[in-house]
Parts: C-alpha cells; sequence; structure tokens
C-alpha cells in the first residue's frame, strides 16, 4: 500500500506549526486547569498537558469539548465541582476522559524511551519492546496508579487494578503506534527517524493518535465492566 500521502508528516511546514501550537496550548491548558477549570482532577491536569502537546489544535479541541463546561470561569469551587461532575457524566466523556489518562501516561513513556533508542542505534524489535515495556511502567506506576489511589484503594488493590487497566489499554495503544512504525514511516521515510529530525517527531505523534483511535473502545469496555472509572 502507498503512504506516500503522509509525506507531509516528515515535512518542517507541518511539523513545526503542529508542535508551536501543541507547546502554547499545553502550556495554556495547564494554566486553565490550575487556576480556572480546577475541578479536573490531579491524573487528567498531568496529562492532559502531554495529549496537547502531540495532538495539538486535535487535543485542544478535545479538552475544550469534553472536559471544561461553560461559564466554568465564573463559578465558586464548589460551583466548579458540581458543573464539572454533571458535565462529564456522559459515557463519551468518561471514556474520553480514560483516554486521555491512558495515551498520556503511555505516549511520555514510549516517545522517552523512543527518544533515547533511537540515539543508542538498537534494532526495530528491541526499541518496540522496550518502548513497550517503557510505556507500560510509566502508564502503571504512575498514572493508572495515582487514580486507583484517590479511589481510596489500598496499596495493593491500587497496583492490581492498575495493573488489570493498564494492561488492556496499553496494549491498544502499542499496537497503533506498532503498526505506524512497521508499516508506515518506513514506506514514507525510507528508515526510523532519529530524533533530531521533523520526521522522527511527525510520526511519533501520528502513532499516538492512531493508538488513541484503537484505544478507544478498548477504554469505553473497560469503563463498562468497572476496571476504570473514567473523567471525573
Amino acid at each position: 500500500m502507498d503512504f506516500g500521502f503522509l509525506a507531509f508528516l516528515a515535512d518542517p511546514w507541518f511539523v513545526v506549526p503542529w508542535y508551536v501550537v501543541g507547546a502554547a496550548g499545553a502550556g495554556w491548558a495547564l494554566y486553565d486547569m490550575l487556576v480556572v477549570n480546577t475541578a479536573v482532577n490531579p491524573p487528567l491536569k498531568a496529562a492532559w498537558p502531554i495529549i496537547i502537546f502531540f495532538f495539538s489544535i486535535i487535543g485542544l479541541a478535545l479538552y475544550w469539548w469534553t472536559c471544561r463546561p461553560a461559564g466554568i470561569g465564573g463559578m465558586n469551587e464548589e460551583e466548579k465541582q458540581q458543573a464539572h461532575h454533571r458535565y462529564v457524566q456522559s459515557m463519551f466523556y468518561k471514556t474520553n476522559g480514560a483516554l486521555i489518562h491512558c495515551v498520556g501516561g503511555d505516549g511520555l513513556g514510549i516517545v522517552t524511551a523512543m527518544i533515547v533508542l533511537r540515539l543508542a542505534d538498537v534494532t526495530f524489535w528491541q526499541e518496540f519492546w522496550i518502548e513497550y515495556a517503557v510505556g507500560f511502567a510509566f502508564g502503571w506506576f504512575i498514572f493508572q496508579l495515582w487514580a486507583f489511589l484517590m479511589q481510596n484503594n489500598s496499596f495493593l488493590a491500587a497496583v492490581w487494578k492498575a495493573f488489570r487497566a493498564e494492561f488492556f489499554s496499553m496494549l491498544s495503544v502499542m499496537i497503533g503506534m506498532g503498526l505506524v512504525m512497521a508499516q508506515i514511516t518506513p514506506r514514507v521515510v525510507g528508515e526510523q527517524p532519529p530524533p533530531d529530525t521533523y520526521a522522527f517527531w511527525g510520526f511519533a505523534g501520528f502513532g499516538l493518535l492512531i493508538g488513541a483511535v484503537l484505544t478507544l473502545p478498548v477504554n469505553y469496555i473497560l469503563i463498562r465492566i468497572g476496571w476504570k472509572h473514567g473523567m471525573s
């Protein structure tokens, strides 16, 4: 299959504005959640800026649409908590919150490992499995564990529930990331690009986006069976 139409992911005219908007949007969203939209739970306050950095205008749109009730700036803290709780009650918003939480943690681990491993010039499968392990560790021990500890679980119960949720979430994210790394990137740029290239950042963000699409139904199911809570 010809993926030449994705060549723009390696071009500076696309990658530079994409990440400039992403970085500015991530900074604004973090400020907004700390000062204005304060009812967002702490794990999501950490995850949203990561998502917006990589997904740029798409991440900003998702934040504004699914996580920011209208008029939130004119409310007191109690009103903000009530408005936010009502706003995110729909199953779609809950699922999106679980997705943001999942892809934010996994993505940070995956891309961090990818930078180091590309510089170390390891083989494709070495890179893939180490990225999987690092992404899983970030998602499990930081983002998922943090969320489950906030739900009044004991430490051991939180570790188990976080592992259970992370296993299926990370699996679907990494399938998407792996498909881009193995099948699309080489056909467009010829090799796995190093981190000092536009192609690296273009395809890293695209891989996470594909992973997010694949993990959306997985997170929906995890919420339906009570293994995840979603946005709150």
